[in-house]
């Protein structure tokens, strides 16, 4: 490393002082440059830690894609084998059952539910005579903008399930 070298004074006395402490400083400020160890760098460890890091996280990364793909393996592979099985025994006839008991009811392959809210109450009591259902108790009530004489609310509510012979209320607008 090169000295460093204080500029010419002018000559004023001021200059002495100053030129004195000047050469201390530059002395003191050689000394340590020459004589301060440089900090020592492991590059090549450096280099080895981030690979190690890197080769972690791409581990990780395969892992997590691994058990992804096992994960949809697996269930594509299930759904194939699958029957499907009726969640309960229903039995299929064209002529309607006479008896209201719990345990006479006849059941179709599919029934599709369906919703009464904004129906005449006409058209709503045709459609529960239809699925063998009759009429409860009609409540009159008013909700904005609903159509007089429209059911507004249904009794029970859905998902229950209604045998042959019970009653449904009903609310309607007016």
């Amino acid at each position: 490393m090169t000295g460093y070298v204080s500029p010419p004074s002018d000559g004023r006395d001021g200059d002495i002082h100053l030129e004195f402490l000047e050469q201390e400083l530059v002395t003191v400020l050689n000394d340590f440059a020459n004589t301060s160890p440089t900090p020592h760098f492991d590059a090549p460890g450096i280099r080895r830690h981030t690979r190690r890091k890197r080769a972690g996280f791409v581990a990780a990364v395969a892992a997590v894609v691994v058990a992804a793909g096992v994960g949809t393996a697996l269930a594509a592979a299930g759904t194939g084998s699958h029957t499907a099985r009726p969640a309960a025994r229903t039995t299929t006839s064209t002529t309607p059952t006479t008896s209201t008991e719990k345990g006479d009811v006849t059941t179709v392959p599919y029934v599709k539910p369906f919703d009464l809210k904004g129906v005449p109450l006409a058209a709503a009591e045709e459609a529960l005579a239809g699925a063998r259902l009759k009429v409860g108790t009609v409540t009159h009530g008013v909700v904005d903008n609903c159509k007089p004489g429209s059911v507004i609310a249904v009794s029970p509510l859905a998902p229950t399930v209604l045998h042959g012979g019970e009653k449904v209320d009903l609310a309607v607008c007016g």
